[in-house]
């Protein structure tokens, strides 16, 4: 008996500009994800520690941040995101689903299942180099992220109320309203001619913003955010604005984006109550 083997051929892997080019040639987003369960960092993580050992700049730690495998694909994986995420397909993507790159979810997340909102050190209005993460304990934080115009101006229609918009003349009403609640913005621009410019412009912000604000206004650069914390994050639109609520551990516990409409305004203020009430049972009894 003559045996016989059959080789099989495995499908050949796209070069890599192939799969770029694949990833390109994706149409623009036409509808909004719908988030139904927690998403975030599995683990608390501060993004930029500063530490004195912070950088080791020994030749062999240089070459291999900058020349490992894993350091290129990640250079790789960030050109892929900007040639397929080019400001045309932002702003088309932006415009089709009118801001709203995903929708929340019906109610805020169980605390014990909840994933995390990144920590990191940037400036704000008053400091250099405030900890986000030091703002939590004790609070209820409603995150505010956004890079463009177009962002902040959507995310803003979470705020308003007939006593004034509560980013700022309506501050003291929200204050009162929810004494355990605080807003925190997180402006990110995108270049750093933007970021001088935002900076240029600090002293109109004190203005307009309250001063207990001041400390919780954030001056990040773009890329403090990395591409994969963006994308755990879903904030990977930069034409939009993105609202996070955070509870007292820096878990995120609701989130939305684009422009409020009347039910999710009301249920964005329905979870920071019930979520108000939440941490009065956790903090200590005196």
């Amino acid at each position: 008996m003559i045996k016989t083997s059959v080789r099989f051929l495995s499908t050949p892997k796209l070069p890599r500009f192939a799969e770029t080019l694949k990833e390109a040639s994706k149409p623009a987003l036409q509808h909004s994800h719908s988030i139904s369960k927690p998403f975030g960092l599995a683990a608390p993580t501060l993004l930029n520690p500063q530490t004195s050992d912070k950088y080791d700049l020994s030749y062999t730690a240089v070459k291999h941040k900058m020349f490992s495998a894993d350091a290129k694909e990640k250079r790789q994986k960030v050109l892929d995101h900007d040639i397929a995420h080019s400001p045309f397909y932002e702003s088309k993507s932006f415009n089709n689903v009118n801001g709203k790159i995903f929708t929340p979810p019906v109610s805020y997340f169980k605390r014990d299942k909840s994933l995390y909102f990144p920590d990191f050190l940037a400036d704000t209005l008053v400091n250099k180099e405030q900890r986000l993460g030091s703002l939590w304990e004790g609070k209820v934080s409603i995150v505010r992220v956004f890079s463009t115009v177009s962002g902040e101006n959507c995310s803003k229609t979470y705020f308003d109320s007939d006593q004034g918009n509560y980013l700022t003349d309506g501050y003291q009403s929200f204050s009162t309203k929810y004494p355990s609640t605080q807003i925190i913005d997180v402006n990110m621009p995108q270049t750093a001619l933007k970021k001088f410019i935002v900076n240029l412009s600090k002293g109109n912000l004190k203005k307009l913003i309250p001063e207990p604000r001041h400390n919780k206004y954030f001056i990040a650069p773009y890329k403090l955010f990395p591409l994969d914390v963006r994308k755990e994050l879903n904030c990977d639109n930069v034409c939009s604005g993105y609202i996070y609520l955070l509870d007292a551990k820096g878990r995120i516990r609701w989130a939305t984006s684009g422009s409020a409409n009347e039910a999710e305004y009301s249920l964005m203020w329905k979870c920071v109550a019930g979520l108000e009430k939440e941490l009065k049972t956790t903090l200590p009894k005196n």
